[in-house]
């Protein structure tokens, strides 16, 4: 072990850390930051884009494939950096950030062990895997960072390829702006014509934008080359328009508070506009003036910029109205476990306990919150209070560690490039208080910070120890044991995408039991299973299997299958809600086609399922068929009564109301029901059947007609 040697104070770097070249291991890390900045973004599995190819790799075609990709090449930049240390020294760069980064490992470990679903504290929850994994990686990029990002130099190249990552996902953003997009998507849960790019939805896609955004004009800023000066300046208009164009809320926020520090920066070092930046600081405002102007003639209020401007002070109605509704369940979840949190990225699994009824109300029955869409929440909820106050504490704290380094007085352009570094990692964690932490996105945050951290850091040299090879030689047996796993993690999303889309009958049972087999942490993946045997019960009763005694054993032997299935996975995740609708469901389809004491189950599962989500009616909808089923009428009606008071464009609530009704002999409140749950949709023949059932049947016996309770 060698001398400490500090770099000298308010300077990027020493003399001799400016002289030394890279190690090949060090380069081998250079190249996959690169490989991270610029590859991570554009990751999908949609291969439509280049056409002719009709599936894509994987059933979720964006986050998984962009956690893939981080974890793989931070798998060999940890690797090869850890493997040169032991093996052959070299110099570690630090700051005492890293002590609060580590506190930060240590409190999410706990958190996790003792989690409300270690499982999915440990990988994330399906389609966000925000969990220990990720945050593990975030942390070894931002040590990666630091470590190789180590003069202005650097930082630049390394910022022209977080760039030209930014400018491929724009670019291909506008083209879906305009109709131009040459990928197959099928059905969009969005407005048509909204930037979405390799993000798959327009807010993840918003927040990645700042990145780019901030950097390319910190960039153009600080660039003294006419040519390259104008490139940059492309880069960003395009990226601003794409950032536009994704009609982001908390996007536009978060850029805009990256802008404005981008121009007190320049400000503050006295830095003299350009004809070149003049010039394209007019063409940005006449082109977001056109885009404005021809977005007040589109019909949605989401597509027409004023109107998103005005809706973020409507909060009274529309997102704004259910977002409030889901802080309000974050804040009762963080009530209720203020310290250690429930574990990361397990808010799924709170939010049917903490929502409010007027969310079910609001949103509908379908609707479940991920997210919180506020990350110094969806943290509190997570890992605690002091898990909130540790990762911000660390990110402030870099803030303000790196802000001598950035905004100098008088200093010109040199600093700028910092300075849009500090712009973006600001910007992002302000649209974050409205916005979705994702890893393909907020892995950038901590790029930044360690990027802001390196021009200060000290430095402490190491030697090569005898041992150092063995050690080496089991890391790197070890990254390699991970990056297999990683390629199992992705191959059973393949499975899990064939089950799904692809396949039928028992193949599609032997796909999803592959992806269970490649990856058993994933709750989506079992309850698929039980699903897969419940439609090959279906399909076997539906054409006639039970009047051979053959077939009969057949058709059980499936639904046994089915009911084992979703029973393991209600084993595996005990607060996953949706797996006692579905079992409840079958349980009341098992008292239709085989044994009616397979109804008591489905009302002994429908109980769990109410204390699981309180304000469920799914569940309350099983519950009174059930009800209904046994003969038990007032139950059945109580049951669907509540229902239908939770989501009053539940379809199934009313139908469900209105069967118990006419059941139990109350003939008026059965018609009145009937024409409500009509109302909602006027196209259902056995709605219109049991109707004319009941209006014949007062007709015949005179009776007066009532109103709907």
């Amino acid at each position: 072990m060698g001398k400490k040697k500090r770099t000298p104070q308010g300077t990027p770097q020493s003399a001799v850390a400016l002289r030394a070249p890279m190690s090949v291991t060090d380069r081998i890390v250079w190249v996959c930051l690169h490989l991270l900045v610029i590859l991570v973004p554009i990751a999908m599995s949609n291969l439509t884009v280049f056409g002719g190819i009709g599936l894509p790799l994987t059933y979720d075609q964006f986050d998984i494939v962009k956690v893939f990709l981080q974890r793989a090449i931070m798998l060999v930049a940890v690797g090869a950096w850890v493997w040169g240390i032991l093996v052959n020294g070299g110099r570690i760069r630090f700051t005492k950030v890293e002590w609060l980064v580590l506190a930060f490992l240590g409190w999410l470990v706990l958190t996790t062990v003792i989690s409300i679903h270690p499982a999915t504290a440990v990988f994330g929850k399906y389609r966000r895997f925000e969990g220990l994994i990720s945050f593990v990686n975030y942390m070894a990029v931002f040590f990666l960072a630091l470590q190789v990002a180590d003069r202005p130099s650097r930082i630049r190249v390394l910022a022209r390829s977080l760039v030209i990552g930014g400018v491929l996902v724009s670019f291909y953003g506008v083209l879906q702006f305009l109709g131009a997009d040459p990928a197959n998507w099928g059905a969009l849960p969005f407005e048509p014509n909204r930037a979405f790019s390799t993000f798959g939805n327009p807010d993840l896609l918003g927040g990645y934008l700042i990145f780019p955004l901030a950097v390319s004009l910190g960039l153009a800023l600080s660039e003294e080359t006419t040519w390259a000066r104008v490139t940059y300046w492309l880069s960003f208009l395009l990226v601003a328009f794409c950032w536009l164009v994704a009609f982001v809320r908390g996007a536009w926020i978060g850029g805009a508070f990256a802008i404005g520090v981008l121009v007190f920066a320049a400000i503050w070092a006295r830095s003299k506009m350009t004809a070149v930046d003049w010039s394209f600081s007019g063409a940005v405002a006449v082109i977001f003036a056109a885009v404005t102007a021809k977005s007040l003639t589109s019909p949605s209020a989401v597509t027409n910029v004023i109107a998103r401007l005005t809706s973020i002070f409507e909060f009274n109605e529309g997102s704004a109205l259910t977002r409030f509704q889901i802080w309000e369940a974050a804040l009762a979840a963080i009530k209720a476990r203020p310290i250690t949190g429930w574990g990361a990225d397990t808010f799924r699994l709170l939010f049917p306990k903490f929502k409010p009824l007027a969310y079910t109300q609001t949103a509908g029955y379908l609707s479940v919150a991920d997210n919180v869409h506020n990350y110094p929440l969806q943290l509190a909820t997570a890992l605690g209070i002091p898990g909130l106050i540790m990762l911000y504490g660390l990110f402030i704290w870099g803030l303000i560690a790196s802000a001598s380094q950035v905004f100098v007085r008088g200093k010109g352009i040199e600093r700028l490039l910092l300075a849009g570094f500090w712009a973006a990692a600001a910007g992002y964690l302000v649209h974050l208080f409205f916005g979705l932490s994702v890893t393909g996105s907020t892995v950038f945050l901590w790029l930044s910070v360690g990027v802001l951290l390196s021009p200060g850091a000290s430095v402490k040299e190491v030697k090569a120890q005898p041992w150092g090879l063995y050690a080496g030689v089991v890391v790197v047996v070890l990254c390699a044991i991970l990056s297999f796993a990683n390629i199992r993690y992705i191959v059973a999303d393949n499975y899990y995408l064939h089950g799904r889309v692809v396949s039928s009958g028992m193949d599609r049972v032997a796909d999803i039991e592959k992806a269970i087999e490649y990856n058993p942490f994933n709750d989506m993946y079992r309850s698929e299973l039980g699903l897969a045997w419940q439609d090959l019960f279906i399909q076997s009763v539906t054409q006639g299997a039970l009047s051979d005694p053959a077939q009969r054993d057949q058709a059980l032997g499936y639904y046994q299958n089915a009911e084992e299935g979703l029973r393991m996975a209600i084993d595996f995740v005990p607060t996953e809600y949706d797996n006692y609708v579905f079992l409840a469901n079958l349980y009341n389809q098992g008292g239709y086609y085989f044994d009616i004491n397979y109804v008591s189950k489905a009302i002994e599962i429908a109980k769990k399922g109410i204390e699981v989500e309180p304000y469920g009616p799914a569940i309350r909808v099983q519950l009174a068929f059930a009800y209904t089923n046994l003969g038990e009428y007032d139950d059945a009606i109580a049951a669907a009564k509540s229902a239908a008071e939770m989501d009053p464009a539940y379809l199934e609530a009313w139908v469900s109301l209105g069967d118990a009704y006419r059941l139990s002999g109350d003939l008026d409140k059965a018609k009145s029901t009937y024409e409500r749950a009509l109302v909602i949709d006027s196209n259902r023949p056995d709605l219109q059947q049991s109707l004319a059932s009941v209006e014949a049947s007062l007709a015949a016996t005179g009776t007066a007609t009532g109103t709907a309770q």
